[in-house]
């Protein structure tokens, strides 16, 4: 029975990543020494925004290329149901912003398998919002 179950997980895995990968564009990373490749999942939109899921450290990347750097990010909506999230800059980069979670395992799984993902991004007092249609 327990090799049934194990069986089991590797096959939800496998159909996971097949959705994942049809679903997502893939970027691969390789660390400075070469050693170890890095695979993260991306969607750019219209407005070329680009939202990165960092399965490694488990949480999203909000990349936008504007002249507003100082930008917060409390709600993102993944098919409709609004998820609050907290959001902190990169020091480096400051185009990109880094959306958590505190349930992580199970937000990543659902932005797997989203069709839609609404970010909302605050920038001083005007708010924005980015779509993200995924096929």
């Amino acid at each position: 029975m327990h090799l049934y179950r194990k069986i089991a997980v590797v096959l939800f895995c496998m159909v996971t990543t097949q959705i994942a990968n049809a679903k997502w564009d893939v970027e691969r990373d390789v660390t400075t020494n070469g050693k170890e490749d890095f695979v993260y999942y991306y969607k750019v939109n219209e407005q070329g925004q680009k939202l990165v899921l960092d399965k490694y450290i488990k949480r999203m990347i909000f990349i936008q290329k504007d002249h507003f750097y100082k930008r917060s990010i409390s709600q993102i909506k993944i098919d409709g149901v609004a998820l609050e999230v907290m959001s902190d800059a990169f020091s480096h980069y400051p185009e990109q912003t880094a959306i958590t979670f505190e349930n992580k395992d199970e937000v990543l799984k659902r932005l797997f398998l989203a069709k839609k993902i609404e970010v909302y991004v605050r920038y001083g007092r005007e708010q924005g919002l980015s779509v993200f249609q995924i096929k």
